[in-house]
């Protein structure tokens, strides 16, 4: 792997929150890498860095805009395969000549999509969980109560 995609994953790592080990697993890693230069360009990439490395490469901490919303635009895609669209102001100062429109980057980009991690869950249609998996409670879940249980009911 490049350095270049290696920089990419530890910043993708800072943003969505997820260890390099699960972003390498979506197998979107240089996909995302390449639609990101593509959709923002390598020099507002390099002041988005920049910027970043400033506030000590804590997202919540970037003030510019410009940087704010390159950080969304990243993390949406981690999170739901989708390139969002920009702010128009953003997408003015950026001066890139695509379209300013949301899109889905690649059909694997929605089942990869780190949304369904975050609540172990599975995308619709296209990753099933296996057969009676529905009757266990997710990793981390308390199961619910029993109706009636813990009601003294008395015959």
């Amino acid at each position: 792997m490049t350095a270049e995609l290696t920089g990419f994953v530890g910043l993708s790592v800072r943003l969505t929150g997820f260890d390099a080990f699960d972003l390498h697993a979506t197998g979107m890693v240089r996909l995302y890498h390449d639609t990101t230069l593509d959709q923002i360009g390598r020099e507002a990439i390099g002041r988005f860095l920049a910027d970043l490395e400033s506030v000590g490469g804590d997202p919540d901490r970037l003030v510019d805009e410009t940087s704010r919303d390159i950080a969304r635009a990243i993390t949406h895609l981690w999170y739901l395969g989708v390139w969002p669209q920009l702010s128009r102001p953003v997408h003015a100062a950026l001066g890139r000549e695509q379209a300013n429109v949301a899109f889905t980057v690649s059909p694997e980009a929605y089942t990869e999509g780190l949304v369904w991690r975050t609540f172990h869950g599975h995308p619709a249609g296209a990753k099933a969980p296996g057969f009676g998996t529905w009757a266990d409670p997710p990793p981390d879940a308390s199961a619910p109560a029993r109706a009636g249980a813990g009601r003294g009911n008395a015959s």
